[in-house]
């Protein structure tokens, strides 16, 4: 099953394009075929990097342990949903809790 998981940090981090594009390239090394990176936008001060993946909270665990350099894992903020679906479960170092969101 996909999951559509969203990387949520803050857009004052993001000033230019070459950081975001990356901060997209160490996800992509990263996820070593756990999922792709499908993108990023920008929106309300904040940006967020979308991934595909069938592990959602693994992606999330992987990420969280980049070394050198990754300022933004104190900042980064997680959710996903299945493709299509509507509830998000927002993935949180002090553990996962669900919120429904109306599209």
């Amino acid at each position: 099953m996909e999951y559509l998981l969203t990387l949520q940090v803050p857009g004052s981090l993001m000033r230019h394009l070459d950081e975001i594009a990356g901060i997209e390239q160490r996800v992509s090394v990263a996820l070593r075929g756990l999922g792709t990176v499908d993108g990023h936008e920008a929106v309300s001060g904040e940006t967020n990097i979308v991934i595909l993946t069938p592990r959602p909270m693994e992606v999330f665990e992987r990420l969280r342990g980049i070394p050198e350099g990754w300022e933004l894992v104190p900042s980064l903020k997680a959710a996903f949903r299945k493709g299509g679906g509507e509830d998000l479960e927002v993935l949180d170092p002090e553990g996962p809790h669900r919120f429904r969101v109306g599209w």
